[in-house]
């Protein structure tokens, strides 16, 4: 055992009516990239709070170097070597880089106050060393891409001599090539003795990084499995308990008439004379890379941006967007692909999430229906399969799947006629990705339009009946079903066909 510098033996956690972790099992050899898998609610983060030092087992053996440790506090468990980076940002967007990096550990002058010129000083030379000699150390975190604020975030880790550096979904804001650099990062950090353990929904990222993976479900540890040794297929059995089929109903629903059409549609750099349209009971996929103006163009459907060229026809009349409210009035929803910080109100209930979604209808003579609203949130925690006990809990403590569910359900109960969702399983496991699509492909049936953007091609893939590639704001090509493969896809999506429109 000389080479295991942290094992987990026997440690359960338990909360109100849930048992988050039973008999949990976790070894992680010494300079090792140790994937942990499982499901939402698979007690991954469970265990990872435990680790970092957020949550006191209840019972069980934590030993780090081969010593027994039982950490207080995450700032205790920094302190013997583990480091955490969680999924959701802990910066401070107003104070600089530079601070935020070395936010409780300062270097100090004589007089006991903070050395800004040598905490700057220092925070170029990480910076530098990783790389990322374009960002300024004394720029303010609020002014970088969230992306780069998660870099500084894992610097500010690095920075702290971490033996243990546990990544939770490190790559869901990243772009790819930010995803690259942070994979870059890792193998430095790797060669340089630091453990890692990394937890991803991305399976390509597990087999690109990867050098082992231990799978969670329900609480409970499953297997441990040598990466090169393993196959997609075979880490996702063990995760869900069943095969999965990576085919979401696409070409399942009987497309009608035009419900939706756009011409010519242009707003500043990010659009470009943008021409689709859209078909009641069709589920369109939105291909293209970071920036290529899809979550825009969604945000010009929805009243959020303005258009300054071009028309929108809603059943063949030309209409006006002046805000999402004026969206919303005409039968549309847009489920954003922020759903922490733009979808939900995440220290409130899931019937108080409803409400929001549906006040406009649950107002009566200047009273708010809670009874009802209540009653609605019931009916649609059973139809998304929402798993919590209780309506009433607040959604910061659901799973991300549940938490997208969620946000799905408080749309999809004002029965819109046109979805417009951006990255729809961002950040989620498998089986919820599989259960997400059922519901989207249920509603394409009823005769609902469906706008889906997602930069997971086999889900694009799977879940489209049609697919509109866009590069740098203009649109590419269009592909039908059966036509459709990730070659052409990304020719289109990467402007190499951009002279020549490709229509298969």
């Amino acid at each position: 055992m000389e080479d295991v510098i942290l094992n987990v033996r026997g440690v359960n956690k338990e909360f109100p009516g849930v048992k988050a972790l039973d008999d949990m099992h976790f070894t992680l050899r010494r300079g090792e990239i140790h994937a942990l898998l499982g499901e939402n609610g698979a007690g991954k983060s469970t265990l990872m709070n435990v680790l970092s030092g957020a949550y006191t087992p209840d019972s069980g053996e934590i030993t780090l170097d081969g010593e027994a440790v039982r950490f207080r506090n995450p700032m205790d468990a920094e302190k013997k070597g583990v480091s955490i980076v969680h999924q959701e940002l802990a910066a401070f967007g107003s104070s600089t880089v530079g601070e935020n990096i070395f936010t409780t550990r300062a270097p100090r002058n004589a007089l006991g106050m903070i050395d800004y010129a040598k905490m700057y000083k220092q925070a170029r030379a990480l910076l530098d060393e990783y790389g990322f000699t374009d960002v300024n150390e004394r720029r303010l975190m609020r002014r970088l891409s969230v992306g780069r604020q998660q870099i500084v975030e894992i610097l500010r880790a690095v920075s702290k001599d971490a033996k243990v550096l546990i990544l939770d979904e490190p790559t869901s804001a990243l772009t790819e090539k930010e995803t690259d650099i942070l994979m870059q990062i890792m193998r430095d950090l790797n060669q340089r003795g630091v453990s890692i353990v990394y937890i991803s929904h991305r399976l390509e990222e597990v087999f690109r990084i990867c050098d082992t993976a231990t799978i969670m479900r329900d609480g409970r540890y499953i297997v441990t499995r040598p990466v090169a040794e393993s196959s997609r297929d075979e880490l996702v059995r063990y995760m869900v308990g069943r095969d999965v089929v990576h085919q979401y109903g696409a070409g399942t629903s009987q497309v009608g008439s035009e419900l939706l059409r756009l011409e010519n549609v242009s707003y500043k750099k990010t659009l470009r004379g943008v021409s689709l349209t859209l078909h009641k009971g069709e589920v369109l996929g939105l291909a293209g890379l970071e920036g290529a103006g899809r979550t825009e163009l969604l945000e010009v459907l929805f009243g959020v941006l303005r258009p300054e060229s071009g028309r929108v026809l809603l059943d063949g009349k030309e209409v006006h967007f002046h805000s999402p409210s004026d969206a919303k009035a005409a039968g549309l929803a847009f489920i954003t692909k922020d759903r922490k910080n733009r979808g939900l109100f995440l220290r409130k209930s899931i019937s108080d999430n409803y409400l929001a979604a549906n006040l406009d209808r649950l107002t009566r003579r200047g009273f708010t229906q809670f009874k009802m609203a209540r009653k609605g949130a019931e009916e649609y925690k059973e139809r998304f399969n929402i798993r919590t006990p209780d309506v009433k809990k607040r959604v910061m403590k659901l799973s991300g799947g549940n938490q997208q569910k969620v946000l799905l359900s408080m749309w999809v109960s004002r029965q819109p006629r046109i979805l417009l969702i951006d990255e729809p399983t961002r950040g989620i496991d498998v089986g919820t990705k599989e259960s997400i699509h059922q519901l989207i492909r249920q509603y394409a049936k009823s005769g609902m339009g469906v706008i889906m953007v997602s930069s997971d091609m086999p889900e694009l893939i799977g879940a489209s009946d049609r697919i509109v590639a866009l590069y740098e704001g203009e649109v590419t090509g269009e592909l039908a079903l059966g036509a459709v493969t990730e070659e052409k896809i990304m020719a289109l999506t990467s402007g190499i066909t951009l002279s020549e429109r490709v229509s298969e």
